[in-house]
């Protein structure tokens, strides 16, 4: 998935280097090109899966150039024990 920015500058960027850039050249924020679709499918898979798992799995359409254990390293870290524990 290509991201581009907000104001318009510039060309696509791939998900890893909008995340490094943090914010595009021309001061605007990165937004995908195009939303993925989520069927009714894809939803119903995701609903019975830990939280973590969940999200590698949404996150997946958007981090494109990440592997699959790559986002599940990632969020089981960012959502594992303590997560909804927090007291927030």
């Amino acid at each position: 998935m290509q991201y581009e920015s907000t104001r318009g500058g510039g060309g696509p960027v791939s998900s890893a280097q909008a995340i490094a850039r943090g914010q595009a050249a021309d001061g605007g924020l990165y937004v995908p090109e195009t939303l993925p679709q989520f069927t009714l499918e894809d939803i119903r898979a995701l609903a019975p899966l830990p939280y973590g798992d969940r999200a590698a799995g949404v996150l997946g359409h958007f981090l494109t150039d990440h592997t699959p254990q790559e986002l599940a390293v990632m969020t089981a870290k960012a959502y594992g024990p303590g997560f909804l524990d927090s007291g927030a």
